[in-house]
């Protein structure tokens, strides 16, 4: 099934990056359309998608600091930065 994703306000766009160290998690959040497609394919389906009807609105990844390979090729492959 094809996603519909609402495209956020310019102004409140937003990608936080946390490392959880109690629960050795890194965790993703962002509400940018193109950041949450080049995730899905990169790393996989998020833990969580945040939803107004059906139009997803954010997306939350949660990783285990233990999944290297995983977190290194998000940061060498996923434009986090807009570069």
């Amino acid at each position: 099934m094809e996603k519909i994703y609402k495209e956020p306000n310019k102004a409140e766009e937003e990608t936080t990056i946390n490392i959880l160290y109690n629960e050795k998690m890194l965790s993703i959040y962002t509400n940018k359309i193109s950041l949450q497609k080049q995730l899905n394919k990169l790393i996989g389906e998020p833990t969580k998608e945040y939803k107004i009807k059906r139009s997803i609105i954010g997306s939350i990844w949660k990783i285990s600091l233990k999944e290297k390979n995983k977190i290194q090729k998000l940061i060498l492959k996923a434009n986090i930065y807009e570069l």
